[in-house]
């Protein structure tokens, strides 16, 4: 075929896709991935999300609840609150160095803090809430599978979803396994040195 055909070719394919109607490739495109925006420094080499959520989002986010709160400050923002929450009150938490205490909530009743699952979570799944001294400094959420819903993966990727936009100044996620359960853990980003340590099943 000599470079005459395939040229004309190639223009009678071009014109034909310019008659198609422009709404015609919106219709059948659907986006699977859209990156989230970013911005680059003047030499291109360094990039940071465009648009960083800070701890008022955070806030609206869960409800009112923020780090650095009181134990009972805390559990008066849940939908359910126990009575005499105190510091004393809390359960020591020996996988941490330290005096680290918490206490913990299903997730069927931890209101906003569900944010807004789809996906099952299984019924024995809760969060914890971790406080040092200063203050609360960690949201845990353990997704324990059972029969009536055996994978909770999905669930702790909607959850991790909604929390990772959060400004790395404010909340740093992290998500991981222990044995079966899913577990999705959203720190305070001043916690310091507690900030790498996960959970381990059994410790307490």
């Amino acid at each position: 075929m000599g470079l005459c055909r395939i040229a004309l070719l190639l223009l009678l394919g071009a014109g034909q896709a310019c008659a198609q109607p422009s709404n015609a490739t919106t219709e059948q495109t659907k986006p699977i991935f859209l990156p989230a925006p970013v911005r680059w420094d003047a030499d291109m080499l360094r990039f940071r999300p465009a648009l960083s959520q800070t701890a008022s989002d955070f806030a609206n986010l869960t409800g009112g609840i923020a780090f650095g709160m009181s134990a009972a400050d805390l559990n008066a923002k849940l939908p359910e609150p126990y009575p005499g929450m105190s510091w004393n009150a809390l359960t020591l938490a020996n996988e941490y160095p330290g005096e680290v205490r918490y206490f913990g909530v299903p997730i069927d009743s931890a209101g906003s803090l569900r944010m807004g699952l789809t996906a099952c979570t299984g019924a024995g799944s809760y969060l914890v809430f971790l406080f040092r001294a200063e203050g609360f400094f960690r949201l845990s959420y353990r997704l324990i599978p059972d029969k009536t819903c055996p994978d909770t993966n999905p669930a702790a990727q909607q959850i991790f979803a909604r929390f990772v936009p959060m400004g790395q100044k404010v909340a740093l996620s992290v998500r991981y396994n222990v044995g079966k359960t899913q577990v999705v853990d959203i720190t305070d980003a001043t916690a310091g040195y507690l900030t790498p340590i996960r959970w381990r099943q059994g410790s307490n």
